[in-house]
């Protein structure tokens, strides 16, 4: 996923490159488990708090939230700065935190989507608390508009001055600083804020720093089965705050990349965060020893079970593809959901009897792929990341197993496994339709694009090894097609399915033509790996046109509830269902304008 990330960003300036050396420095290490009571009382003593930011994660924004209500109950004065909005815009701010401005207003104001684009609903929630507190919210953003993003060094420069002023402005105040992780490393904005009180004359401050989801910590932690600590100190003004695995951060910034929409993260405001006393504690309370690694309410996670409040996710996308469908059910919640935090995900494979040992190695591929994955034995769902539409398609599956009660695991021919495989794949992404209608997947024209600019990369390393003229490269230098649309697969492996997917289709539009299906062997005879990826691109495909057809009235809901009751593992039923998706959605466009669309 890292390697993912790197590649879809450009190489980064020297001065960043520094930045992130000197932040991963200062959390590369802890002194001790801490606790949630720990860090608040803590952050009470202090003067300034800074915050770290990873600003496409919303339990990152929560952090805040949380810390602002409990430090609500400190009887200070409280400022909140943050890296939201620029400092120029905060004329805007104000009007909007004395409800002079209607939220749509100030986000227009400062230019939200612009300057800014991460998910607003966490973010707002902060400013939403601020102002329930009374707390003065300040703009630290410099970052001019009218160029290149500056030097870090120079913005923080400016904000530091923010804070000065503020402190200047409000000697007892407590300031809550929310800014990028890389900003509130040690000697970044922190000793520039000491730098600049020293240069003014002011009086030093108290500081703490802190830190959310530290990699290179976690897994230190996870190596001790210690994963599911909350908070740890790094030293005595600094602590780290853990809300969510490395993984689910990762895949929070991919989801954001790719505009996709994510499930709510669970855990509520008012957890343990909102401790009803945070005053001095008394030289005899054990909670006040550095060693209470085992606080009172620290062991708890923030509310219910994380797993069973994505899984309440899950089963309202699930019901709503139902009451679309007109499919009517009453054990729509009869599935297993697993996430990819849930790292005992195959040590509970492994203790289910039903499961054999070449399926749990099935599945760990699966795993080790970075795809979500329904399970029709023991109807497990497993979701790769926790974006709506890897949900949604899962979910579909599940509902499409409900309603036909195929046999996912019953040996079958090859010509039956590769239609049945197309249609329940194809079924699965018009589910994830429903719910996320601007989903994109490779069409005809992405294949045959991908392989003419393999067959020129091919002339052209063949002209080399000739000493001949190098010919143009493909548009984009890439070998892919510009479609914004990634396959994450070898490459290779995806150039000869998008070979035989070409091959397929050609077969498709003879047999609409005469009527008379001839089998196109050579595409189901190939190796696992190519069958299973070339049903799944045949599949999407086809579902993304049963989407479209449907919305041009060229597919009723009734046809498409009968395919989702079929019995695929009678005779020939998976290759008929596919045939009559491919008829009805003949004529269908691969992809609609906007306006009809919506």
């Amino acid at each position: 996923m890292q390697r993912e990330i790197e590649s879809l960003e450009d190489e980064p300036p020297p001065n960043v490159g520094i930045y992130q050396e000197e932040f991963e420095r200062d959390v590369a290490t802890y002194e001790a488990v801490s606790s949630k009571a720990e860090l608040v009382r803590a952050a009470a003593k202090a003067d300034v708090i800074y915050v770290g930011d990873y600003h496409s994660l919303p339990q990152a924004q929560r952090t805040v939230s949380k810390l602002l209500l409990a430090l609500g109950k400190a009887r200070r004065p409280l400022v909140f700065c943050t890296e939201v909005v620029h400092t120029p815009d905060q004329p805007a701010l104000d009007a909007f935190m004395a409800e002079e401005l209607s939220e749509e207003e100030f986000l227009r104001a400062i230019h939200y989507e612009r300057d800014w684009g991460f998910p607003w609903p966490p973010y707002r929630d902060a400013f939403s608390i601020a102002r329930e507190l009374g707390a003065k919210v300040l703009a630290i953003n410099s970052d001019p508009r009218e160029h290149a993003h500056d030097h870090l060094l120079e913005r923080d420069f400016r904000a530091a001055r923010v804070i000065v002023d503020a402190l200047r402005a409000q000697p007892d105040a407590l300031i809550v600083v929310f800014h990028g992780d890389f900003h509130v490393a040690r000697d970044h904005l922190p000793l520039l804020v000491e730098s600049l009180l020293e240069q003014a004359r002011l009086p030093a401050r108290k500081r703490l720093i802190v830190h959310q989801n530290a990699e290179e910590i976690y897994w230190k932690l996870a190596r001790r089965g210690l994963e599911d600590t909350n908070v740890v100190r790094l030293a005595p003004d600094a602590y780290c705050v853990f809300n969510a695995t490395p993984l689910e951060k990762l895949h929070s910034y991919l989801n954001w990349v790719s505009n996709r929409a994510a499930l709510e993260p669970p855990g509520g405001f008012m957890s343990s965060w909102d401790l009803e006393e945070i005053e001095e504690p008394s030289p005899d309370d054990p909670d006040d020893d550095d060693d209470d690694d085992d606080d009172d309410d620290d062991d708890d996670d923030d509310g219910p079970d994380l797993r069973l409040e994505y899984a309440e996710q899950v089963l309202e996308i699930v019901q709503t593809m139902s009451r679309f469908l007109g499919i009517e059910r009453d054990d729509l919640d009869s599935f297993e959901l697993f996430t990819v935090n849930d790292l005992d995900f195959l040590d509970y494979l492994a203790t289910q009897q039903k499961f054999s040992e070449q399926e749990r190695a099935d599945v760990m591929r699966q795993i080790l792929s970075n795809e979500s994955y329904f399970i029709p034995k023991g109807r497990v769902i497993y979701l790769s990341d926790f974006s709506v539409v890897n949900a949604a398609e899962e979910g579909a599956h599940f509902l499409h197993h409900l309603c036909s009660a195929y046999d996912w695991d019953r040996p079958r021919k090859l010509v039956t496994d590769f239609y049945f495989r197309a249609v329940t794949e194809a079924l699965g992404y018009f589910g994830s339709k429903l719910i996320v209608p601007t989903r994109e997947c490779w069409t005809e024209a992405d294949c045959q694009a991908f392989v003419s600019a393999q067959r020129r990369k091919e002339r052209e390393r063949a002209q080399r090894r000739r000493g001949a003229k190098k010919s143009p490269s493909a548009p984009n230098g890439s070998g892919e097609p510009d479609t914004g649309k990634r396959l994450q697969v070898n490459r290779r492996l995806a150039l000869r399915a998008a070979r035989l997917t070409i091959y397929h289709r050609d077969h498709e539009r003879q047999f609409l033509e005469s009527g008379h299906w001839v089998t196109p062997g050579r595409a189901l005879t190939q190796p696992t790996e190519v069958h299973m990826l070339l049903t799944h691109m045949l599949g999407h495909m086809l579902g993304n046109k049963l989407f479209l057809a449907l919305l041009m009235g060229k597919v009723e809901k009734a046809q498409l509830r009968e395919w989702f009751h079929a019995d695929l593992d009678k005779g020939a039923t998976a290759l008929r269902i596919y045939q009559e998706m491919a008829k009805v959605t003949s004529d269908t466009p691969e992809s609609l304008r906007r306006g009809l669309r919506l």
